[in-house]
């Protein structure tokens, strides 16, 4: 498994999207593209689903217990097999 990371983490809405997207048209087969994001973006997953992708979400929480940040892995569905061993690792972090 290859993870491709993107940060779009700084930048205002639409960008991150078109930048992941345009990330997952480069995307090859059994590799996962890593998206370091400001919230959880719910109307991308409405288009990957459509698009034949799955996602993973782990959010991460500052020191202080609040949001921080949140990682979304998205991988062609076709392969969601082959990642499941590796999100049951990030659950249990």
């Amino acid at each position: 498994m290859k993870l491709i990371t993107i940060d779009v983490s700084e930048l205002q809405p639409p960008e991150p999207m078109t930048e992941i997207l345009t990330s997952l048209s480069n995307l090859a087969p059994l590799q996962c593209l890593k998206v370091i994001h400001s919230r959880e973006p719910f109307p991308l997953y409405q288009k990957l689903s459509k698009a034949g992708w799955g996602h993973f979400c782990q959010m991460l929480p500052s020191n202080k217990g609040e949001f921080k940040s949140c990682h979304i892995f998205i991988f062609k569905e076709s392969d969601s097999a082959h990642f499941k061993a590796y999100f049951q690792n990030l659950k249990s972090v």
